[in-house]
C-alpha cells in the first residue's frame, strides 16, 4: 500500500488505517495478483478485530462454542460478539447461520452480524476463505468469540441483525 506520504508492506490478513488526508492510496503486488478489502466507516479506538479465516470440510469434534441443533460439517464454532461484524467470503461457499436465519453464500458475499446474534458456518462446499471486521467493541467490551455457557448472555441489540 502507497501513498504520497511512504509505503507499507501488508502479508495476507494484515490491514492499515487509511486517512483521506494521507491519500490517495495504490496497491502494487508487483508480478502476483493481490486483493485489496477496503472497510469504510467511523469507528471508535477499540475495535475487536480483523483479519483473514479459513474453514474446511470436516468431521466436527466437539465444539467448544455454544450448541446448535441443525448439522454441522466443519469445526467452526457457534459464538457472538460485543461489537458488529461483517464477513466478506473471499473463496468458496456454504452455509452461514445468523441467529434463526440461515442462507447461501459464495465469493463476493459480505454478511452482516449484528452484536449478540450468535453466529456459525456449520456446512461449506469446499474450502472457504473470508475477510472479517469486527466494528467498535460495545457494552461489556469482550474481545474474540464469546459463548453464552462461557461469557454469560448475548447483549443482542434488536436494531442489528
Amino acid at each position: 500500500m502507497a501513498s504520497e506520504k511512504g509505503a507499507q508492506v501488508l502479508s495476507e490478513g494484515q490491514f492499515c488505517e487509511l486517512d483521506d488526508a494521507n491519500g490517495p492510496f495504490t496497491a502494487d503486488a508487483g508480478d502476483r495478483t493481490a486483493q485489496v478489502l477496503i472497510f469504510s466507516g467511523r469507528w471508535g479506538t477499540e475495535l475487536g478485530g480483523c483479519g483473514v479465516f479459513n474453514a474446511i470440510p470436516s468431521t466436527p469434534i466437539a465444539s467448544k462454542g455454544d450448541p446448535v441443533s441443525y448439522p454441522k460439517s466443519t469445526n467452526f464454532d457457534s459464538h457472538f460478539h460485543d461489537c458488529d461484524e461483517y464477513w466478506v467470503i473471499i473463496e468458496g461457499g456454504g452455509t452461514v447461520v445468523v441467529g434463526s436465519h440461515s442462507f447461501e453464500v459464495e465469493a463476493g458475499d459480505c454478511v452482516a452480524i449484528g452484536m449478540g446474534h450468535h453466529h456459525d458456518l456449520p456446512q461449506i462446499k469446499n474450502e472457504l476463505k473470508a475477510a472479517y471486521f469486527e466494528t467498535t467493541l460495545e457494552g461489556k467490551k469482550r474481545f474474540g468469540h464469546l459463548w453464552e455457557h462461557k461469557h454469560g448472555p448475548a447483549d443482542v441489540r434488536a436494531d442489528r441483525v
